[in-house]
């Protein structure tokens, strides 16, 4: 068993930064995807949910990295590391591209 969801151990509260991040992402992603694009690039909660799906896997994917390595899994650290290198390279493009975005201000 890779995540442990109890209130004891280190692997414990890993496991419950890694679900709530995820599931943080989940729901930003969804609310999201219901409005237009418009209304993502307008101040106000459009941009903090956009936020929120860029920011959460930075958190999310360290956490479960910690928890194979803790558990002496190093398939699953490995993947999850090239989960990493993956987040490493396609937040900084998607966060590059959406400012060049909004300053065209185009869709």
């Amino acid at each position: 068993m890779l995540f442990g969801f109890g209130f004891s151990a280190p692997i414990d509260l890993l496991s419950w930064v890694v679900a709530l991040m995820l599931s943080a992402k989940l729901i930003a992603t969804l609310v999201l995807l219901l409005v237009d694009r418009d209304v993502r690039d307008r101040p106000g909660w459009g941009p903090i949910l956009w936020w929120v799906t860029k920011l959460t896997p930075i958190i999310a994917i360290p956490c479960a990295v910690a928890i194979a390595l803790l558990q002496r899994q190093f398939d699953a650290a490995l993947l999850f590391g090239a989960m990493a290198l993956f987040v490493a390279i396609a937040v900084p493009l998607k966060v590059t591209q959406r400012h060049a975005r909004i300053a065209r201000g185009t869709r």
